[in-house]
């Protein structure tokens, strides 16, 4: 669907630290001098709570209202990331482990924002595979298969904290933060 010019294109997640984002990027680089993939070069490292979504641009200032005012029960969140794994031929990723607490998270998150924004997020249509995107729709399949066959056999381990989400805005060729926000309650004290 295309949108006009009155709207733009926003997501939330959870952000990846600095450090994991910069050997993301590496990965990132290497399908690009491999095989031409830029998509993923687009966005940081990340996990996606709520998917890429249109609204007006008008509304902006109501979606950063809406997005401050989010708050969770859930404490931090250890993630551990194990690997690398595949959907299909079309994306590569690095793998995030199972984790009840981010499903709860990402469920929170989807409800809130959902009954906020009704007419423009809405329930996703699969299961939530949390993960971190080293390539997608550009990739080819051809160049998916040697990629899979170099990623296949590597170890890769990284664990964080994560307390955090993140709105990021879709500007010529960039997804940009444009708002960070820590979802944990603080007690009255």
């Amino acid at each position: 669907m295309d949108y006009p010019a009155a709207h733009s294109m926003y997501f939330i997640a959870v952000l990846c630290p600095p450090e994991l984002d910069k050997r993301v990027l590496q990965y990132k680089l290497w399908m690009k001098e491999q095989f031409g993939c830029t998509i993923a070069l687009k966005a940081p490292a990340h996990i996606t709570l709520i998917p890429p979504f249109w609204l007006e641009n008008e509304s902006e200032i109501q979606l950063l209202h809406i997005f401050h005012a989010f708050t969770s029960d859930m404490q931090s969140i250890p993630i551990r990331l194990n690997g690398f794994d595949h959907f299909s031929s079309k994306v590569l990723y690095v793998n995030v482990e199972n984790n009840p607490a981010l499903d709860e998270l990402k469920l929170q998150a989807e409800n809130y924002f959902i009954s906020a924004f009704t007419k423009v997020i809405r329930k996703e249509g699969r299961a939530f595979r949390p993960h971190i995107t080293i390539a997608t729709r550009d990739m080819p399949p051809p160049a998916f298969y040697k990629a899979w066959k170099h990623f296949s056999v590597q170890n890769f381990t990284y664990s964080f904290i994560a307390n955090t989400i993140t709105l990021l805005k879709l500007s010529p060729g960039k997804w940009n933060i444009i708002a960070e926000r820590n979802w944990e309650r603080k007690n009255p004290g």
